[in-house]
């Protein structure tokens, strides 16, 4: 009976351990996926203020889906899931002064961040790429390590 007890104690092992590998694996992935859903989010939006004038509120709401910004009471408010700091404050940096020219100004200061997240969306696909295969093993092997280490 000690040896049951033993075993499944080594199967909690590995899985936490792979658990933890798949994590960080799947906090690279919902990065590059966000950074991606913003870049296209800001290109409707680029359009949308180029075709039409409007409430800029109305327009972020229109061309920000899946709550990655909203308008609310004058200001913007940005959902940082799966974001790294320096996205964030690009983004910060984005709607910080989004509405305060006019719309062909508007529209070049939207192409110039779209630049800039397009830079951020490459660099979390080459990390993703290099990294989260190296993640996900490295989970599984340091869980096997560990339980051959209390064998």
């Amino acid at each position: 009976m000690e040896w049951l007890f033993k075993l499944l104690g080594l199967i909690m092992i590995l899985c936490a351990s792979s658990l933890a590998g798949f994590a960080k694996s799947m906090r690279l992935k919902q990065r590059y996926k966000t950074l991606c859903e913003i870049h296209r989010s800001m290109s409707d939006l680029k359009e949308r203020i180029r075709v039409s004038s409007g409430e800029i509120g109305r327009l972020v709401g229109l061309s920000f889906q899946n709550d990655i910004a909203s308008f609310n009471r004058g200001s913007f408010k940005i959902n940082a899931a799966g974001l790294e700091k320096g996205d964030i404050s690009l983004l910060e940096d984005f709607f910080g002064s989004l509405g305060m020219s006019d719309a062909e100004s508007e529209c070049e200061r939207t192409g110039l961040y779209m630049s800039l997240v397009q830079k951020k969306c490459d660099e979390a696909e080459k990390k993703c790429g290099e990294l989260c295969k190296l993640y996900d093993t490295l989970g599984i092997l340091c869980g096997i390590f560990i339980c051959i280490f209390f064998l």
